[in-house]
C-alpha cells in the first residue's frame, strides 16, 4: 500500500500531512516512506512528532531504534506494536518502565526467546501470565535456528 502514496520529501510536509483534515493527507503521512535524512530531521527536531513518526508504516529500523528511547511511553509502545520491528529492539524493550510496552513485548511475533523467558517474573501478573502461556506454546525449534 506504501507504493500508492508519493514519498514525502520533507519535515514540514510530514507535519501538514499529519495535522491535515483531509483524510487522505492523514494517511499520506501514516504510509508514505521518506528519506531517511528526513526521518532524522523528523525525530531529532520535532519532538511532538516523534508518536506519529513511530506510526508511519514505513519507517526504517534505525528510527525505531532511537524511538525506544523516547522518554514517552506511548512512543515506545507504538514501537513494540509494529509488526516490524526487529527482535533485538524487543529485547532491549523487555525492561521498558511502561506495563503496556512490556506487554506488548511478551506477545509480539517478533519477540526472541530470551526476552520473553525474563518476562515470566514480571511484577505485572498480566505479562507474566502472556510470557508463559507464549513459552507454553513456543516451537522447539524456531526457523531461524539450526535443527
Amino acid at each position: 500500500m506504501a507504493d500508492r502514496f508519493p514519498e514525502i520529501t520533507s519535515v514540514e510536509e510530514f507535519i501538514r500531512l499529519r495535522e491535515s483534515e483531509d483524510p487522505a493527507e492523514y494517511n499520506r503521512s501514516a504510509w508514505a516512506a521518506m528519506p531517511l535524512p528526513v526521518w532524522w530531521d523528523l525525530v531529532r527536531n520535532h519532538p511532538d512528532m516523534r508518536f506519529w513518526a513511530a506510526h508511519n508504516r514505513t519507517v526504517p529500523s534505525q528510527i525505531l531504534a532511537e524511538l525506544i528511547n523516547d522518554p514517552d511511553w506511548r512512543v515506545r509502545d507504538r514501537v513494540a506494536s509494529k509488526r516490524n520491528c526487529p527482535p533485538e529492539l524487543l529485547e532491549q524493550l523487555v525492561d521498558d518502565p511502561h506495563d503496556a510496552v512490556r506487554r506488548l513485548v511478551a506477545g509480539h511475533p517478533h519477540s526472541p526467546r530470551s526476552a520473553v523467558v525474563r518476562l515470566v517474573d514480571d511484577p505485572w501478573p498480566v505479562i507474566a501470565q502472556e510470557a508463559r502461556a507464549r513459552l507454553a506454546d513456543w516451537p522447539s525449534v524456531q526457523p531461524s535456528e539450526p535443527s
